[in-house]
């Protein structure tokens, strides 16, 4: 017998604890606003998001523990899996190159344009980062900086397969993802301690898989030489909490490399690292191992399954004020306008310190990020629309759509746009708790997409 909830709280409770046995989290909700979470649970939409993921991540694990991703057999990721993500891509490919957006200026352009000129494109966000750990060193350089590269690397018990790929007997079953979370709350705790010693030092972390699956970090940190010591301390001692005396523990679980400008930059020693896990650019194929590409492939499609946030800039200014300094034309701010001219000479160590350097927290900087709802401009009467809900009722997140300094705030949309191919129209549609039909009320501006000019920026 069907039993109805006599409450939102009550259907949401009960929704949750039927998709938690699949291994799905029930949508969050905020300020005990239940109907935007039982809307995506009524969205097919969400769902086939939801189930895609699960999909993938469970093969990964199931890949995992038989055995079929090592040096051996598969690296990072199955076979099956990179098959996936390459069809997946072929697909985002075809729809971006078939898809159209124009301005009010009828300048028009297919979608994967714009991917192509933005930091999606693997030479573009390479390049980007080159520049700024560049940068970093420049400045590290300027104030009689060193530089440091840490491997941080998770308990043998983490681990999938042995070296020779055969299964380690200490494995517990930890997945890719656990794995990862792991060393991102070891990192939380070296940085808490660091700071509270007084010690702030800054550059990059690489994430990348080892053989079978399981993440490691690489840290190019730059310090004042009287830190290096206390930070090489603090992150051994933090490395080795977990199973200090397991065999290789020692060895293996923490490694520190102290850059010595004489043989090489800093920014020389982590290149590798950023093309082997970007594109391949520029390394060259090894006798009886996989081309850089194939390599640099099977590592995307392993970022991608388990959701791994590659690349992280530790300290400095904010690199959205830097993007959206490019985006912007000569301004008459004295304080703005060094930082855009850094920023479009791409010139990361000139930003840095137009910004007020090194030194300066991120929340005391004087140029900001400005957020921002979207906008629709309806071309029937010219008026100007603010998204505040998205399609499940929920407050809009704001984007980053300009900057903030003291004397002004800069937006740096400059049109509106609108996609022009009707097959798309949907994807703009603000559905109701089934996903499909009558616009969300709540919704400012209650229109859809067809007609409307949505507010792109470039």
């Amino acid at each position: 017998m069907k039993k109805s909830a006599q409450s939102e709280k009550e259907a949401y409770q009960t929704a949750s604890q039927w998709i938690g046995r699949y291994g799905i989290a029930a949508p969050s909700v905020k300020n005990d606003a239940y109907e935007p979470a039982l809307n995506r649970l009524g969205c097919e939409k969400w769902w086939f998001r939801q189930l895609k993921v699960l999909r993938l991540r469970t093969i990964g694990d199931i890949a995992r523990s038989i055995e079929a991703v090592s040096r051996c057999r598969q690296s990072y990721v199955s076979d099956h899996v990179v098959h996936l993500k390459r069809q997946q891509h072929d697909q985002n490919r075809l729809y971006l190159s078939s898809t159209f957006i124009t301005n009010e200026n009828g300048q028009s352009y297919a979608l994967q344009e714009l991917v192509d000129r933005s930091v999606s494109n693997p030479a573009i966000r390479r390049a980007e980062l080159m520049v700024r750990i560049k940068g970093f060193e420049v400045v590290a350089n300027l104030l009689g900086h060193v530089g440091e590269f840490y491997t941080l690397t998770t308990p043998s018990r983490m681990h999938a397969c042995l070296h020779h790929g055969q299964m380690n007997p200490n494995y517990d079953g930890t997945t890719v993802r656990e794995a990862q979370e792991y060393l991102t709350h070891l990192w939380a705790l070296m940085r808490s301690e660091l700071h509270r010693q007084g010690i702030r030092p800054y550059g990059f972390r690489v994430v990348e898989p080892h053989h079978d699956g399981t993440p490691h970090w690489h840290l190019l940190l730059f310090m004042p030489p009287e830190h290096q010591d206390k930070v090489k301390a603090t992150l051994k001692h933090y490395a080795l909490l977990d199973n200090p005396d397991e065999p290789g523990a020692q060895v293996h679980r923490f490694k520190a490399v102290s850059i010595d400008p004489s043989k090489g930059s800093a920014a020389g020693y982590i290149a590798k690292y950023i093309a082997k896990n970007i594109d391949g650019y520029g390394l060259k194929s090894e006798p009886d191992q996989p081309a850089p590409t194939q390599t640099a492939e099977r590592i995307n499609a392993w970022v991608t399954t388990w959701g791994i946030r590659q690349f992280q800039q530790i300290g400095g200014p904010s690199v959205s004020v830097w993007r959206q300094l490019r985006r912007l034309d000569a301004q008459e701010d004295e304080i703005l306008e060094p930082a855009r001219q850094a920023a479009t000479a791409n010139d990361w160590a000139a930003f840095m310190l137009a910004m007020g350097g090194i030194e300066i927290p991120r929340r005391e900087h004087l140029i900001k990020p400005y957020y921002d709802f979207p906008r629709q401009l309806q071309a029937e009467t010219g008026e100007v629309i603010f998204l505040t809900h998205n399609r499940y009722g929920d407050q809009a997140a704001r984007p980053v759509v300009g900057l903030e300094s003291p004397s002004a705030i800069y937006d740096a949309r400059k049109h509106f746009w609108t996609l022009t191919q009707e097959a798309t129209a949907s994807l703009w549609t603000i559905p109701t708790r089934a996903c499909a039909g009558e616009e969300l009320s709540s919704v400012s501006g209650g229109s859809s997409a067809e007609g409307v000019f949505l507010d792109l920026y470039q």
